[in-house]
């Protein structure tokens, strides 16, 4: 990616993004009715706005993910997620979201990054 790139992608960007490593589970919408069990991915940062994290597979861009992410040390207040620090503290948010891209991340073994925003949360 260049420069150039980097610079357009952080100006489209409406939310401060967070570095965080845990994983996650995510399916497609086609799976729920396929009773296909959820995958679990690595996490590695979040926003107000989507995710990135690796997965196994290739997502094909545009696709619709049923995302859970699970949160030690957050508390959540309705609509207001508060860090508290406290590892007792547990909160999981279900969300819809998008697939923007999707690229071969050449780690060992061979992994997908993938980029989701958010469209919907799941109560």
């Amino acid at each position: 990616m260049t420069n150039e790139t980097t610079m357009l992608q952080d100006e489209r960007r409406r939310h401060d993004r967070l570095g965080k490593r845990s994983s996650l589970l995510y399916r497609g919408f086609e799976d729920i009715a396929k009773d296909k069990r959820a995958q679990r991915g690595e996490l590695c940062d979040f926003s107000g706005g989507g995710v990135r994290f690796l997965a196994n597979q290739e997502l094909n861009k545009g696709s619709q993910l049923i995302l859970e992410l699970d949160f030690v040390g957050w508390q959540e207040d309705g609509d207001e997620w508060t860090q508290t620090g406290n590892p007792a503290d547990h909160g999981t948010l279900k969300a819809i979201g998008e697939v923007m891209w999707c690229s071969k991340n050449n780690a060992l073994p061979p992994r997908h990054e993938v980029g989701v925003r958010f469209t919907g949360r799941i109560r």
